[in-house]
């Protein structure tokens, strides 16, 4: 079941007056903004209290409102412009960053300014979303491109309504009091994101994609092998079988790379050549064991996929496959 997120949007007002005793417009503050996007217009601390006025936002209950006078001398000596706005808007979100020192005050003048562009920094939606990155910049960035995708996704109107939207989500699946009203049946609420194949390809996406881009198939395998010893040892078993391919075409061309017990008999053959020393035959093999454990479920007797198993698994194929890789091929006749 695919989930309804404009649904979500639709409930913003309610949960707004549940938790916080009224709703808002922020499509009215939107077009108050709007001016911000001329060139000629500098950011004003006037600006930052109508973000911050209870009664046009509840932002002031997350993040505390700049001192006012403070702030007006800070942004007349800054000048600082919201348009035009970058391709890369890293630069205007540092110099946000030096007047506020708070990127999620930061993003509220941006979501106003430029709906179709940011979102709030909402810690619950970018836990949802899962996105992390190291430093506050790049998080906010990445988690805004996100949402952007978010948005085509789910046919939103704009990057800040899909905040909302999910905000809203959030909201209705973690805190119970707000599902109350009745006659309504929130059940499905927690559900709905779970079973969104697309919404959680994108979230698995965001966790794993710096793992893969950073990490080799070992050290990935190895990074696994204590929470999922089996998924470890696949990993590292399809390494090792590229490396006994590539071993075979190498140093026994003639030798079968199909069929049962290929495996077994390149690495014989890679011990009768002296490519792999005879003590060290037996432990290749049992790597080939732990592969098709790992891949067919063939458990042999007494072979376990645990933890300790794949890390020794993978020390096997680092330091014996390592040394053969670096031998010459053998001459073809």
């Amino acid at each position: 079941m695919a989930l309804d997120l404009e649904a979500y949007l639709n409930r913003f007002a309610e949960v707004c007056r549940t938790k916080f005793g009224q709703a808002y417009d922020f499509g009215k503050l939107e077009k108050t903004f709007a001016y911000l996007r001329s060139e000629d217009q500098w950011l004003a601390a006037r600006h930052v209290e109508k973000a911050f006025d209870p009664k046009n936002t509840p932002f002031a209950r997350y993040w505390p409102q700049p001192n006012l006078r403070e702030l007006d001398a800070t942004l007349r000596a800054e000048r600082l412009r919201l348009a035009p706005l970058p391709a890369d808007p890293r630069g205007l979100i540092e110099r946000l960053l030096g007047v506020f020192h708070n990127v999620g005050t930061a993003s509220i003048l941006l979501r106003f300014t430029y709906p179709e562009r940011f979102g709030v920094f909402s810690t619950p939606v970018i836990n949802l979303l899962q996105v992390q990155r190291p430093r506050s910049v790049e998080l906010y960035l990445a988690y805004c491109d996100e949402l952007r995708a978010w948005q085509e996704r789910f046919r939103l109107r704009s990057v800040a309504e899909t905040e909302m939207a999910l905000w809203t989500y959030q909201q209705l699946a973690s805190e119970r009091h707000l599902t109350d009203s009745p006659g309504r049946k929130d059940a499905g609420a927690t559900g709905a994101l779970e079973r969104d194949l697309w919404v959680q390809r994108r979230r698995a996406a965001q966790v794993l994609r710096p793992f893969l881009k950073n990490y080799g198939a070992l050290e990935l395998a190895r990074i696994l092998a204590e929470e999922s010893p089996k998924l470890a040892a696949t990993i590292a078993g399809e390494d090792y079988e590229r490396r006994l391919r590539n071993a075979a075409g190498r140093f026994c061309p003639s030798a079968s790379t199909t069929g049962p017990g290929w495996a077994y008999n390149v690495i014989s053959l890679m011990a009768q050549g002296g490519h792999v020393a005879l003590e060290d035959r037996h432990r290749l093999d049992e790597v080939w064991d732990l592969r098709n454990a790992a891949v067919h479920g063939n458990n042999r007797p007494g072979l376990r996929l645990d933890a300790i198993t794949v890390e020794k698994m993978i020390d096997a194929i680092e330091s014996i496959c390592v040394r053969w890789e670096r031998r010459p091929a053998k001459p073809r006749p």
